[in-house]
Formats: structure tokens, C-alpha cells, sequence
């Protein structure tokens, strides 16, 4: 229910409005500024746009004939490594003499980097990946196919 106090229509107010009084007369002072110096907008010399470089990433070769020289190079020292010491090196069963022999290489090379070491480990694993393409077997592989006596049971069936 509306009354006099919550009801918003009767908040104004509502009679004789009295006359508006007049106000004096003020004298105004003109305040005239003396001209100053121009406005002077400085634009700074463009600059060069900023260079992105290009970043150079290191190693991912192997394509260029220098890679394959060197890999040629290990083919021949593994060469030389099999005739001087072949029936010395004892050989893992299934990988034959040339997977032993990368396998040999590819653990002392570690964190090495590249390195004649490195070069035999590839031309050997290159060699055993032949021979087991080529003819089945892997040279140094004395078991004829057969598998070690170690391995038996679930092993052997892999």
C-alpha cells in the first residue's frame, strides 16, 4: 500500500514555486595570454626492423660424400678387425661376429660423438644386415641356425 513517504510520485514537490532571485552583476576580467613557442612534435628516426637469425642446428649430416667415406673407412677397419682377431672375439648367439662387433663398437663409443669408432659400429651393423638379407644367417654364427642351450622355454619361441 502506497503512502505519502514510499510513494515516489508525491516526493516532488508540488506548489507555488517562488520567483528566482536575481544575482548581482559581476565585472569579469579578460586575462589575455601572452602567445607562446610553437608546438613541436619530435618523431624519432625510424628503426631497423629487428633480424630473426636462423638458428643453425649441428650434426644431421651423414648424406655428404665425407660421411660415406668415413663409413667406408670403418667398413675397412672392421675388415681388418675380423681377419686380426675373429676367432678371439667371442660372438653373441643370433648376432653373429659383424653384430657383436657393432654392438662392441656402439657401447665404447658412447657420448663420444662421431669417430672411426663410430664408423666400424655402422659399417658392421651395415654388414650383418647384409649377410642376414643375403643368406639367411650372419657370418660367425656357428650354431647353424639353432639357437643357444641358454635359451629355452618362452624365450625360445619369440
Amino acid at each position: 500500500m502506497w503512502t505519502k513517504s514510499n510513494n515516489p510520485h508525491t516526493w516532488k514537490k508540488r506548489g507555488k514555486r517562488m520567483a528566482r532571485r536575481r544575482t548581482a552583476t559581476r565585472s569579469r576580467a579578460i586575462v589575455l595570454r601572452a602567445p607562446s613557442a610553437p608546438n613541436v612534435i619530435r618523431v624519432s628516426a625510424p628503426r631497423p626492423a629487428k633480424r630473426h637469425h636462423r638458428r643453425r642446428h649441428h650434426g644431421g649430416g651423414g648424406s655428404g660424400i665425407n660421411a660415406l667415406m668415413s663409413i667406408a673407412l670403418g667398413g675397412a677397419a672392421y675388415g681388418f678387425i675380423e681377419k686380426s682377431f675373429g676367432a678371439s672375439i667371442p660372438t653373441i648367439p643370433i648376432l653373429g661376429r659383424a653384430g657383436t662387433i657393432a654392438i662392441g663398437m656402439h657401447f665404447l663409443n658412447k657420448g663420444r660423438g662421431s669417430g672411426l669408432i663410430r664408423d666400424i659400429g655402422i659399417a658392421a651393423a651395415v654388414i650383418a644386415g647384409y649377410q642376414l638379407g643375403a643368406t639367411g644367417k650372419i657370418s660367425g654364427d656357428d650354431m647353424s641356425g639353432d639357437l643357444a642351450s641358454q635359451v629355452s622355454g618362452i624365450a625360445a619361441q619369440v
